[in-house]
């Protein structure tokens, strides 16, 4: 079977047709129900990061499984999943993501939750499935967050009342929507001083250079950063790379429902792929939500 997906090429995504899925050892067939471009997937269809050409785009997603491949023992079909942010770098960058009808992904890149999670939820807590462990594990009694995304701004939300939180945003519309929290952001270079804790989720090098500089204690970087963008500092005493993070699908879902729909507000929500090539270019992030069966089909015969 055929599918449409969003495919990386140069200098932005192309809506396109695919032929068939193989299904590799280790991988399973999943029919995508939501899924979203990260600061990653933007970059590398920019031509920002390094990666691999013509691969289907979006590493953050809720799917369900619809076909085993060998050696799967995980997972059953017809059960529903969230990406993994183990594996947010790897699909960003070099094996297909699931901007797509369906996709092949190894299993390692699940974690199971309940069918009955709303699509925008469960791609809420894929995006942020890594962040329950942090804010149980933060040390000292400062941090500072590098970037401004949707990202910083739930964590800024989570620890702003337990730590004295700070941001550096690399744009005004960062700086604006964080600062809306009411903790102090600064732009670029600016911040002062030094921080216990710092959390890196910024692509740019500069921008992390900076960070890792103020951090005195523990250094944590987002899965959605590749760790060659983050240059460690000689005052840090450990490093978190929290794509190696514990994940607790149950919490991830709490943190999502509590926020409600606040992904609306920092991605822009389309509900046809065609719409997705088409504005990924655009400073907010764009998220895929599968409408019904019967109007996704008419609408991409439509679009072909």
């Amino acid at each position: 079977m055929r599918s449409i997906a969003a495919v990386v090429v140069a200098g932005g995504l192309r809506f396109s047709e695919i032929p068939p899925v193989p299904i590799r050892e280790g991988e399973v067939l999943v029919k995508v129900l939501s899924a979203a471009l990260t600061s990653l997937d933007v970059a590398a269809a920019r031509g920002y990061v390094p990666h691999v050409y013509g691969k289907i785009a979006g590493s953050a997603g809720l799917v369900r499984v619809v076909e085993l491949g060998y050696g799967v023992e995980n997972l059953v079909v017809g059960e529903s999943a969230v990406l993994s942010p183990r594996c947010f770098t790897e699909l960003a960058l070099y094996r297909n993501g699931v901007m797509a009808e369906q996709s092949s992904v190894h299993s390692k890149c699940l974690e199971p939750v309940p069918q009955s999670v709303d699509s925008l939820v469960g791609l809420q807590a894929s995006l942020l499935a890594h962040v329950p462990s942090i804010s149980t594990s933060l040390a000292g009694s400062s941090m500072l967050i590098a970037g401004c995304g949707y990202e910083a701004y739930v964590l800024a939300k989570l620890v702003k009342d337990e730590l004295k939180t700070e941001a550096l945003c690399v744009s005004e519309l960062g700086l604006r929507r964080v600062a809306k929290l009411g903790i102090k952001a600064y732009l670029w270079e600016k911040a002062g001083g030094h921080y216990d804790s710092v959390y890196v989720a910024s692509l740019d090098p500069y921008v992390n250079g900076v960070a890792v500089r103020r951090c005195r204690d523990t250094l944590y970087i987002s899965p959605t950063v590749p760790e060659y963008l983050v240059p460690v500092g000689v005052g840090t005493r450990s490093i978190v790379a929290l794509s190696q993070a514990k994940i607790d699908t149950s919490k991830a879902l709490d943190l999502s429902r509590r926020l409600n729909r606040e992904i609306e507000t920092a991605y822009k929500v389309v509900d046809s792929l065609k719409a997705v090539a088409e504005q990924a270019s655009y400073t907010n992030y764009v998220a895929y939500v599968r409408p019904s069966d019967t109007q996704n089909v008419s609408g991409l015969q439509r679009e072909r």
